[in-house]
């Protein structure tokens, strides 16, 4: 893949919709089996997507965002 990633904007409504649903029925049905399968496919970080993190490292950071939130946010 050469290192590059790209966001496909198009797919990310469908996606986020698919996902939801999945974790909500989970959620719902408390089918504790499904939630382990879910974890064990994806509690991971692929070895492409570390390495690629890792080129990154040396890349400056020149901003370092404050929130102000008003007084009665908690």
């Amino acid at each position: 893949m050469g290192g590059r990633y790209t966001i496909d904007l198009a797919r990310i409504p469908g996606v986020l919709a698919t996902l939801a649903k999945e974790l909500l029925e989970m959620e719902a049905t408390g089918d504790r089996a499904r939630v382990e399968a879910w974890f064990t496919e994806y509690d991971r970080m692929p070895t492409e997507l570390k390495a690629a993190l890792a080129g990154t490292a040396s890349i400056p950071v020149d901003i370092n965002p404050l929130f102000a939130f008003k007084d009665d946010v908690q």
